[in-house]
C-alpha cells in the first residue's frame, strides 16, 4: 500500500516523477472536510493498477491521517492535492480563491489532438503537458477552456473540464471511448441519470441551447459564449439541477 506522507521532498536523481510514472487527484475541500474522497480513490487505485504502483489507502485511512496532522480541516474552501509517486501517497492542502464571476467563454483547441486509444486518458497522470498545452492555448486565446478534438474530429475535454451540452431537452458529454478523461463531477451526474454519454462534434455545439464546463474542484461552470457559435445563458435550468445534484453528493 501506498505510505502516506505530508512530506513533498523527493530526490529527482531517482524519482520517478523524471518520467511522469506518477498520479495525482485534485479534491475540493469544503468545511474542513474533502468532497466526493471515495471516487478519487477508486480513480486513484485504478490507475495505480495500469501504471503497477502499489494501491492507496482506504478512504476511512487517509481521512484519520488528514485529522490526526490537521491538513485542510481549517479551510472552508481549498484544494487538497495527492501525488502517487515512488511509493508514497504525498498529501498537502491549500486554500482555493473563489472563481472570478466573469463570463467563460469557450472554444476548440487548434494545436493539439487528443488520440481516443491511448489508455492514460482515464487517470490523471503526471504526464500532464497535454493539458497543460490546453489551458495555455485557451489563455493565449482570451479564452477561459479549448476542448481536444481526437482523431476523428470528435470532441473530448478541456485542460481541465469535463464538456457537457444541452441539446434538445437532453444533456450529453463525449463518452471516455472518445478521449474522455471520466472526471469525478462527470460521473456523478451520468450516475445521477443527468446527464448521458454521446459523440460531440463541434458544430453540434451550435444548436445546443446550454453548455458547461465541470469539474470536483471548481462544480459547475456555466458557458456564456462560445467561440463561433455566439452566447449562450448561464441561468439554465439544467445547470441549477446539476450544481444541486453535485452538492447533494
Amino acid at each position: 500500500m501506498l505510505e502516506l506522507s505530508l512530506d513533498t521532498t523527493v530526490d529527482i536523481t531517482t524519482s520517478a516523477i523524471r518520467h511522469g510514472a506518477g498520479l495525482f487527484e485534485t479534491i475540493r475541500i469544503q468545511g474542513g472536510m474533502p468532497c466526493h474522497l471515495e471516487l478519487h480513490l477508486e480513480r486513484l487505485a485504478s490507475g495505480c493498477a495500469f501504471l503497477g504502483l502499489e494501491a492507496p489507502p482506504k478512504a476511512s485511512q487517509v481521512r484519520d491521517f488528514l485529522l490526526v496532522h490537521g491538513v485542510g480541516i481549517d479551510l472552508d474552501y481549498g484544494a487538497l492535492r495527492l501525488v502517487a509517486v515512488d511509493g508514497k501517497l504525498f498529501l498537502f492542502a491549500n486554500y482555493l480563491p473563489p472563481r472570478s464571476p466573469h463570463p467563460v467563454t469557450l472554444g476548440h483547441s487548434q494545436g493539439t489532438i487528443r488520440f481516443s486509444g491511448n489508455p492514460l486518458n482515464r487517470f490523471k497522470t503526471l504526464s500532464y503537458l497535454e493539458n497543460h498545452r490546453l489551458a495555455k492555448e485557451a489563455h493565449e486565446r482570451g479564452l477561459f477552456e479549448v476542448i481536444a478534438l481526437n482523431e476523428r474530429n470528435a470532441l473530448t475535454d478541456g485542460g481541465r473540464t469535463s464538456l457537457f451540452a444541452s441539446i434538445s431537452g437532453q444533456v450529453f458529454t463525449p463518452p471516455v471511448s472518445d478521449g474522455a478523461l471520466p472526471g469525478i463531477a462527470r460521473r456523478v451526474l451520468l450516475e445521477g441519470g443527468w446527464a448521458e454519454e454521446a459523440t460531440l462534434r463541434w458544430e453540434d455545439l451550435a444548436r445546443a441551447d446550454g453548455v458547461f464546463l465541470a469539474n470536483a474542484l471548481r462544480g459547475i461552470i456555466p458557458v456564456s459564449e462560445i467561440e463561433g457559435h455566439g452566447t449562450r445563458i448561464p441561468e439554465h435550468p439544467f445547470l441549477i439541477k446539476a450544481a444541486q445534484l453535485l452538492e447533494e453528493k
